[in-house]
């Protein structure tokens, strides 16, 4: 199927360069889109609310970073969720004061087939013997689009090496993918999808919210299900597996480091209100009291916040002298923007258990600069196993590809430990799951090594969020 080249036209009463200047300047106020970035340089990340569905209808975020610009001509995007393409923006001068600005768009078959599955259309996939399938499910719109904007790279590129080395039991894997848009019954039924196409296994790169909705889902087909990302653990089913950093490692690592730096030990918790934070802030506070601190306040918003103004207050009065932040996604994003828009960053020290890479360079340099960090990948990790990683994946993907975390690092993991299950119990799906719980490699995070169907045991690395990236204080 070829590409839908999509083009449209408009003409503005301002010159070409000033309104190349105000691109991206302000949310809410963008000339197009409602463009957010810091800087409109080769490189920066960019996030659009477009709209795809009805008129008058909730748009979507496009996530993407500029790929080449010409002051006051052109700016070019390239996105990567909900969808992989390239937006360009063309600037003619009509006269000194009109300025005509076209936007191109080439939407492909993956691109068509995202809205028509947005729109009610469903899969158009049946059960293929000739392939063996594997379903990805993830986030590539809603709040948890941000964290999970490499993930279906890494999932691609952990299947091609499938393929490479000759495929599962004689047959061709095929990735196939949901988007669960970060809502449980969204993932229910992207969950029932997968399990209709064929999938032999889902990895589920979602809330934890949408992981038991995925859970109930398909619990009785007895298909493995790998939640591989972190998590605050939870009830286990004989089918499914909790792998990724628990909160109680996490705050265990980095709390006496943030509270020396802080020169101070009262906490404040916020976080989204479902379960992940429930869990998370539970161990928080048991890990905290551990370390001699001491929690004062805490306060948990809806999945979807983007005023934070209310608990910046509260956080101020509560006189805290760390933060610990259970914000997921574009939450985060909002909520760490505005510290830093209000200048309240250098009044207490953040400690963030889902700043990723991806979601830091969301939230932009200046404004992330200091947060806190403790998990099992980072990106700038200086293993033999993770520079082979970074250069498979840039030749794969290209050189504006979004940078790699732990939870897309995961995302491989798994689809590689599940194809050593499968090669070790043909097929069969209660085999597969037993071998998961005792699953044992040499990853790019380190060794990893799975014992039961809720632990996996890693290396923790701190660091704190710099002007270009993380810099790891302790690994």
């Amino acid at each position: 199927m070829a590409d839908v080249a999509l083009a449209a036209r408009h003409e503005v009463p301002m010159s070409a360069h000033d309104l190349f200047d105000l691109f991206g300047a302000q949310a809410g106020s963008s000339w197009l889109f409602d463009a957010r970035c810091d800087a409109v340089i080769p490189g920066a990340p960019v996030t659009l609310s477009v709209p795809v569905g009805p008129v008058g209808g909730d748009p979507i975020e496009l996530l993407g970073r500029i790929s080449r610009c010409i002051p006051g001509r052109v700016i070019e995007i390239v996105h990567d969720q909900p969808w992989q393409g390239v937006l360009t923006i063309k600037l003619t001068a009509v006269d000194a004061r009109t300025t005509r600005v076209t936007v191109m768009a080439n939407l492909d078959e993956r691109g068509l087939a995202w809205i028509m599955r947005r729109r009610g259309w469903p899969h158009d996939l049946s059960e293929d013997p000739s392939v063996h399938r594997v379903g990805l499910l993830t986030s590539n719109s809603g709040p948890g689009a941000v964290y999970t904007v490499a993930c279906e790279h890494l999932a691609q590129l952990a299947v091609d090496e499938i393929n490479t080395e000759g495929g599962l039991e004689g047959r061709r894997v095929e990735l196939v993918v949901g988007d669960d848009a970060t809502d449980p019954g969204r993932a229910a039924l992207e969950a029932r999808h997968l399990v209709a196409a064929g999938c032999r296994v889902i990895v589920a790169s979602v809330t934890s919210a949408s992981f038991e909705a995925v859970r109930r889902a398909v619990g009785k087909t007895g298909i493995p299900v790998i939640h591989p990302h972190i998590n605050e653990g939870g009830r286990i089913d004989d089918q499914v597996v909790r792998w990724g950093e628990r909160p109680i490692h996490q705050v265990r690592a980095v709390a006496q480091s943030v509270m020396h730096s802080a020169a101070g030990r009262r906490w404040y918790l916020v976080g989204n209100n479902y379960s992940w934070a429930h869990g998370a802030h539970r161990a928080a506070k048991q890990a905290i009291d551990e370390a001699g601190g001491e929690v004062v306040a805490s306060t948990q918003v809806p999945l979807g916040t983007g005023d934070f103004a209310a608990v910046l207050e509260d956080v101020e009065s509560s006189g805290a002298d760390c933060v610990l932040s259970c914000l997921i996604g574009s939450d985060e994003v909002a909520f760490e923007r505005q510290v830093a828009e209000a200048g309240l960053r250098s009044r207490w020290e953040t400690v963030s258990l889902a700043l990723d890479e991806s979601t830091r360079e969301r939230i932009g340099n200046e404004a992330a600069r200091g947060i806190w960090a403790a998990l099992g990948y980072f990106q700038d990790l200086d293993t033999p196993e993770n520079a082979e990683l970074l250069h498979r994946y840039r030749t794969r993907f290209g050189r504006w590809a979004p940078p790699l975390s732990s939870f897309s690092e995961s995302m491989y993991e798994a689809f590689l430990l599940y194809a050593s299950a499968v090669r070790s119990s043909r097929l069969d799906s209660a085999a597969v799951t037993t071998h998961l719980h005792s699953a044992r490699a040499q990853m790019p995070r380190g060794l990893v090594s799975s014992y039961g169907p809720e632990a996996l045991q890693q290396h923790l690395y701190v660091a704190r969020s710099a002007t270009d990236g993380f810099r790891l204080i302790r690994g």
